[in-house]
């Protein structure tokens, strides 16, 4: 397997990975009459911009194709990949963006600024068919040593309160929940979970 930064050819499995991620969350955000939220990511990944776009996607790769997903980024990177969404969002979304970007506000009630001393993985999937086989945490493992190397402080990530299969491996990495929050947002048809914050100190 290997585990290498993002290409724009890397196409397919990568939207519907990254939507994996937190699929109440995106649907919350991005959906509407005319698009999905897998359209947005997908949109966004090609751009190269944002959280999702390729240049800040990590991913694993095994016999060829794309079979995980992590956006890794610290305090310092954030306000770039904030403003490269938000053009991203009214690029694709034209006249129609302000509704999506009055419920984007809604993120920060459970995923904050990362500190700049603070390594953060958003965005994380593995292909349905291969989760237990070892393949996130060969993921997450070569980020943690990464971030080590560069100096980080902190590792963390936010992982949803209803998927305590993924709260199970971050604890067994090391991380530790550290706080609890509610998501702000009501959007009918769409009931987005509470999420916690969990951190490994490096």
């Amino acid at each position: 397997m290997e585990i290498r930064n993002a290409k724009k050819t890397d196409k397919v499995n990568v939207a519907a990975l990254i939507y994996s991620a937190g699929p109440e969350l995106y649907d919350f955000i991005y959906q509407n009459n005319q698009h999905t939220a897998q359209d947005y990511i997908a949109y966004e990944f090609n751009s190269g911009r944002g959280f999702c776009g390729y240049n800040n996607v990590t991913v694993a790769v095994k016999n060829g194709e794309v079979v995980a997903t992590g956006c890794f980024y610290d305090g310092k990177q954030y306000d770039k990949l904030l403003l490269g969404t938000a053009l991203n969002m009214c690029l694709f979304y034209g006249f129609g963006v302000a509704s999506a970007l009055l419920r984007s506000s809604h993120i920060s009630s459970v995923m904050k600024k990362p500190k700049k001393d603070e390594l953060y993985l958003a965005n994380f999937g593995v292909l349905a068919t291969l989760r237990g086989q070892g393949i996130g945490r060969a993921l997450i493992e070569s980020q943690l040593a990464t971030a080590k190397q560069r100096g980080y402080r902190i590792f963390a990530l936010d992982v949803a309160d209803t998927n305590p299969r993924a709260e199970k491996l971050y604890s067994s990495l090391g991380l530790v929940v550290t706080k609890t929050k509610t998501f702000s947002g009501k959007r009918e048809g769409i009931a987005v979970p509470n999420s916690k914050k969990m951190e490994k100190q490096l």
